[in-house]
């Protein structure tokens, strides 16, 4: 469970007031019904420079740490892409760097907001090397995509999504993905579909993706149950 941003075709000087309003929602966020406020369970930022990928991420509540991630970004400037992320942990004692998203295979990335409740019974079908043995959910969901047979990032994506679907329990599949060259986005949720929200916007050559609105001067379109977003990142090739 959790809060996530993707921007492409970052630029810091003109994203920098939308950063600043999701680091925000670390405390004010919306949660699901009954929660406690807060999605404080630490944070995950990726983007890309001169073609490789970048990862910082923390088990540290973002409110204590937001003057890093902004230290960071300012330095970075541009990317074609980047995504940061706010954890609310479904899962006991995962409050911490190893278990904070994103996850990462060489220059894909992958987050997620949502849960899987059996995601032991994808393991059988991960073919992909080096899933750590205490891997929860969003880990073994994304070792899963990795091991689909489509050579498309985007199709076994929505293959992994499929077989969740039909055979696993889960509260939401929301997830931002990008391999450096496509950021994908997708939405879909069992339940609680107000948390489980996934908005899209445009503005100046950038897409923005994110669990709630962040600027009221922004066209803001909530994404429909199941639709899947490929995004090319110009200039990246």
């Amino acid at each position: 469970m959790c809060r996530v941003l993707g921007i492409t075709h970052f630029d810091y000087t003109k994203h920098e007031r939308i950063v600043a309003r999701f680091c925000e929602l670390a405390r004010s966020g919306q949660v699901m019904t009954e929660d406690p406020p807060g999605h404080e369970d630490g944070w995950g930022l990726a983007f890309y420079q001169q073609g490789e990928l970048v990862v910082h991420k923390s088990g540290v509540n973002l409110l204590e740490e937001t003057d890093k991630v902004i230290g960071i970004l300012s330095a970075a400037q541009t990317s074609p892409v980047m995504i940061l992320h706010l954890r609310k942990s479904a899962w006991a004692n995962t409050a911490n760097t190893r278990h904070a998203h994103p996850f990462h295979l060489g220059n894909t990335v992958f987050f997620h907001n949502g849960v899987v409740y059996d995601y032991q019974g994808l393991i059988p079908g991960i073919c992909q090397p080096g899933l750590p043995a205490d891997a929860r959910d969003t880990e073994v969901f994304f070792y899963h995509v990795m091991s689909g047979k489509a050579q498309d990032l985007g199709q076994a994506f929505l293959d992994s999504a499929a077989t969740i679907k039909q055979k696993h329990k889960f509260s939401a599949l929301n997830c931002l993905f990008s391999d450096g060259v496509k950021l994908f986005a997708y939405r879909d949720y069992a339940k609680e579909p107000d948390y489980y929200s996934l908005y899209k916007a445009y503005s100046d050559n950038s897409c923005f993706i994110s669990s709630e609105p962040l600027d009221e001067n922004m066209e803001w379109e909530m994404m429909a149950k199941e639709e899947f977003l490929a995004i090319a990142l110009r200039g990246t090739a």
